[in-house]
């Protein structure tokens, strides 16, 4: 009997059948939890502005204030309203991934068109799921900072009413001695009167001069509100492992609403709260905002979670189950080995020289022999040996030119910053177009397949192992104006403005392999791009500079199998340790604590599994961690085991001047991209109006893909170059080896001017007007 191989065409109908059948039991099984199916319905209605629930819910975003809380609160209420709450426990990490990334990139219409009634109501309700999450998130995220912000604009005028004070009193102190110097010579009691009327003046400024006052009494005093905590604790439901106290008031003050004056058990508080809250005779104002900033506090530092958080639950959340371990055994064998490496030199100095190479004209001549080309032709001549605009199109056959001009128009603008208006003038495509397109189709998974289509192939280039193997990175945020209603910014002082980063990996082949947006320290976003960038590269090494370093990321890299090397700002005045006290000439070693490591390294194994795994992102986990650094137990075991490596690692840095030439190279290429990524990044001064995370990464992703264009097509023109001009005199193999492939003069990335008279047909010889 013959055995005949199905088709192609065969197997993706039978997987696509499965898939689909597999799908309809998920919508099935979310639908049976819904208590008002029917109340979906009305996310899809539009009121007299035309504007649905679903799309004030999709672009909702606020700024870091009261208001900004009761808005998204308010929106939680909403979602709550609806009744259609479901569990997507049931659901795989994967699954739940590939649904918010489908439900992401669906408009209204878009759902509105599904013919299957269960799949539509499904993705609504799972919609509401992932926006109440996300509402949580963004109101812990702006109570906290809106909290910090507070406290800061009040300490400054705390500072500010002090230092007046300060300065009055000095000032009626010179005049009070200098009126007792001519009180002490008077002989004569009449001319004691005189000084009467000047006394007057001087005993009213000192009455009137208030006390001096703390930063918490100006707290209290200004006008700034905080009068939304009864919401905040009716829509999120906090809990806690070690302060129940502190959940039994979150829980219980709803029911004060009209009371002015609390009685409660006050501690949990820190004893500067409770001071105050004493002071003020137990106000409601008092104990309200010290619960805020109580809540904003216990959450950094884990004690207080939120099981329907997404970024705040507990800590335990997010680890694999610990195993029982009834010895020490592995742990000291453990410390054993990293003792046993460890080798102190005789003698030790702080040398920080680093020899640099000269600049020449070299790589102008080079570029010089390139041939002009704008972007857009930069993009389908890379594409037409990459073919990685195909990474975008789900369905290949349809429209497959039409939509590969859209994909592209709308990759430069959002790499380019232009935005669809200005894109839509400057080309055939229109507006609606160009945002259909890019709700569609520009989505985390669709940017990062194109980003590795573009890794891989610049990686299979023979002239890429000019620069490096592709074996060592390094990574560096650029920080770009964040012109937007939005909490994801900060206020910069040096540059006068909101602003975030983008923060990019960059391989020794200058290849941007992986891109995020900046949240937190720089350090908390580094093993992102080591774990999860999904390109051929092979990293086992990677440089920061001192935004990148933290003595648990020396840790964290080693034992996920990566050399880690940092510059690090006064290198020199580092503490440095060793597994007794020691000196070397005047260079003090301070003792490790050996305890600390051993006991907690099943712990510490445990949370680099979880990493490893990727059950959530790396930046997340070290985010909570490093906030937990003072109590956690694992954060305690990675500083003590980091503080190891540093030390054997700046022992090489201070002794081996090539490994600190290493670090500056890889550094400055990633610093050399950040300055080409300015420049096409040029629309709109550079400024991201973007609301949310997704969307900025959206912007990031796009400017990535054209650096990556950008670096391949120079690439292979540098190896056409070369083989046309290796054999002139003039020409230095040694050099050419360093001519990066970053170049910019030969690429017009504004576009072409067409100048024609063009003779305008009309009786008031004027263009005819868009008349709607």
């Amino acid at each position: 009997m013959k055995i005949v191989a199905p088709g192609l065409s065969t197997i993706e109908d039978i997987l696509c059948t499965a898939l689909k059948g597999s799908e309809d039991k998920i919508y099935i099984k979310v639908l049976e939890q819904l208590q008002n199916r029917e109340n979906l319905q009305v996310i899809l209605e539009t009121d007299e502005k035309g504007e649905s629930l679903y799309t004030q819910l999709k672009n909702t975003s606020v700024n870091i204030s009261s208001n900004g809380a009761k808005e998204l609160l308010s929106k939680i209420k909403a979602i709550d309203e609806l009744q259609c709450s479901c569990d997507l426990s049931f659901l795989s990490e994967e699954k739940v991934l590939y649904f918010s990334s489908e439900i992401q990139k669906s408009n209204r219409a878009r759902i509105m068109r599904f013919s299957d009634p269960n799949k539509r109501d499904a993705y609504l309700a799972m919609f509401l799921n992932f926006r109440r999450k996300t509402f949580i998130d963004m109101v812990i995220e702006v109570t906290s900072s809106y909290a910090h912000k507070v406290l800061k604009r009040s300490r400054k005028k705390t500072q500010r009413h002090n230092a007046l004070n300060l300065q009055n009193y000095r000032n009626n102190s010179t005049k009070l001695k200098n009126i007792l110097k001519d009180i002490i010579e008077i002989e004569e009691f009449e001319e004691f009167r005189k000084y009467k009327e000047t006394l007057f003046p001087i005993k009213e400024e000192l009455d009137s001069q208030q006390d001096e006052m703390d930063d918490i009494d100006f707290l209290i005093k200004s006008h700034h509100s905080f009068n939304y905590t009864d919401e905040l604790l009716e829509c999120i439901r906090f809990d806690s492992n070690t302060k129940p106290e502190l959940v039994d008031l979150l829980n219980s003050f709803p029911s004060y609403r009209n009371k002015k004056r609390l009685e409660v058990n006050i501690s949990f508080f820190s004893n500067q709260w409770q001071r105050y809250i004493k002071k003020y005779d137990y106000s409601k104002k008092i104990v309200e905002i010290a619960l805020l900033y109580a809540i904003r506090d216990n959450i950094r530092s884990g004690d207080l979670f939120v099981r329907e958080s997404r970024k705040y639950n507990s800590f335990d959340h997010y680890l694999i189950k610990p195993q029982n371990i009834e010895n020490n055994e592995e742990s000291i064998k453990f410390f054993n080995e990293i003792k046993n490496s460890f080798a102190l030199p005789r003698k030790l100095e702080f040398n920080l020289e680093i020899d640099r190479d000269e600049r020449s004209s070299f790589s102008d001549k080079i570029y010089s022999y390139f041939p002009k080309i704008t972007m857009t032709e930069m993009i389908y001549e890379v594409n037409s040996w990459t073919n990685f605009l195909d990474d975008f199109r789900e369905n290949r056959q349809v429209n497959a030119y039409e939509k590969q001009k859209s994909i592209v128009a709308t990759l430069l603008a959002n790499g380019h910053n232009i935005g669809f208006s200005k894109m839509a003038i400057s080309g055939s495509i229109d507006e609606a177009t160009l945002r259909r397109v890019n709700e569609y189709y520009f989505n985390y998974n669709t940017l990062s397949k194109a980003q590795a289509t573009l890794v891989n192939y610049h990686h299979s280039l023979d002239i890429s192992k000019n620069w490096g193997d592709g074996g060592k990175s390094s990574s560096d945020g650029m920080r770009v104006p964040i012109n937007a209603k939005t909490i994801y910014a900060d206020y910069n002082s040096h540059y006068g403005n909101r602003d975030g980063a983008i923060y990019r990996h960059i391989s020794d082949q200058y290849t941007p392999y992986y891109v995020q947006m900046l949240q937190g320290r720089d350090s908390n976003h580094v093993l992102d791009g080591l774990l999860y960038h999904e390109t051929d590269l092979d990293i086992y090494e990677h440089s920061t500079d001192t935004a990148g370093y933290t003595e648990q990321m020396f840790a964290l890299t080693h034992l996920l199998g990566f050399k880690f090397k940092p510059r690090i700002k006064n290198s020199e005045k580092q503490q440095l340790y060793y597994f007794e006290n020691t000196e070397i000439g005047d260079i003090k070693f301070k003792k490790i604590n050996e305890k600390v490591i051993v006991e907690n390294y099943h712990e510490i194994m445990r949370f680099v599994e979880f990493i490893r795994v990727g059950k959530v992102k790396a930046s997340l986990i070290l985010q909570k961690i490093s906030s937990y650094a003072r109590d956690n137990s694992i954060a305690k075991g990675l500083k003590e085991l980091g503080r190891i490596f540093k030390t054997m690692y700046l022992i090489d840095y201070f002794s081996d001047k090539t490994l600190r030439k290493e670090v500056q190279q890889i550094l400055n290429k990633g610093e050399s991209i950040n300055s080409v990524g300015r420049i096409l990044h040029f629309g709109k001064h550079g400024r991201i109006s973007e609301t949310t995370i997704e969307e900025q990464l959206e912007k990031a992703s796009s400017l990535n893909i054209l650096l990556g264009v950008l670096i391949i097509w120079n690439s292979r023109y540098l190896e056409k170059v070369h083989k046309a001009i290796r054999d002139e005199e003039w020409f230095d193999e040694a050099q050419f080896k360093r001519v990066s492939p970053l170049g910019t003069g030969h690429v017009n990335f504004l576009g072409k001017y067409i100048f024609e008279d063009e003779k305008i047909v009309s009786e008031d010889g004027l263009r005819p007007l868009k008349i709607r």
